[in-house]
């Protein structure tokens, strides 16, 4: 029991510290929309000069688009969690005191009434430990998810490489650098998704 209370107090606190470095990854994200913005305004601009580099600026809006979302969605997880943890470490404490009551009144004459409320904290602790496995196989699913999407976006920084450096030389600069600003804020949020997750896992 020691052990899972531990645990719950650990999720507690790992949880707070995911919301906390998120709040890099979502100013990233509103980093890659400006970008994508500037690259769209660009792509305007140079017409057909630079027409092949258009499906990387909508994939750079999508992007930010959903990691914010993601974002969120991690946050709100990660309170959630954080409230789970503390009623589970609650309901962990609860059942010891019962189960230790039930040891030391198991020779009195009315300990049979303890069972129904013995019986009661030991299920509520189930469900908020249910809760919890639940709240936090959900917090993992977004964090794969972030970095699932990063590694899609060195990928397309690949590919993105490649257009501008066949673009018309007057955009060629102007191309890379929004290709190397993708691919640096992707690096960031991957790397930081992965930060939590192994906060996680301790």
């Amino acid at each position: 029991m020691r052990s899972r209370s531990k645990n719950s107090a650990h999720f507690f606190i790992n949880a707070a510290t995911v919301a906390a470095e998120l709040s890099e990854v979502l100013t990233e994200a509103k980093n890659i929309s400006l970008e994508a913005m500037n690259a769209k305004a660009l792509v305007a601009r140079a017409g057909d000069n630079v027409r092949t580099f258009k499906p990387i600026t909508d994939f750079m809006v999508e992007l930010a688009n959903d990691t914010i979302w993601l974002v969120k969605e991690i946050n709100r997880e990660a309170l959630v969690l954080s409230r789970t943890s503390l009623n589970e470490l609650h309901s962990s404490d609860a059942n010891i005191r019962f189960a230790k009551a039930q040891q030391k009144a198991s020779t009195a004459l009315y300990v049979e009434t303890l069972d129904p409320m013995a019986r009661e904290a030991s299920n509520r602790h189930h469900q908020q430990a249910v809760q919890l496995k639940r709240h936090m196989r959900k917090l993992f699913e977004l964090l794969d998810e972030i970095e699932s999407r990063m590694l899609a976006a060195n990928v397309v920084t690949a590919t993105s490489r490649l257009e501008a450096a066949t673009a018309a030389d007057s955009y060629q600069a102007s191309l890379e650098g929004i290709v190397v600003k993708l691919e640096k804020a992707a690096n960031r949020i991957k790397h930081i998704a992965t930060k939590c997750r192994r906060s996680l896992e301790r």
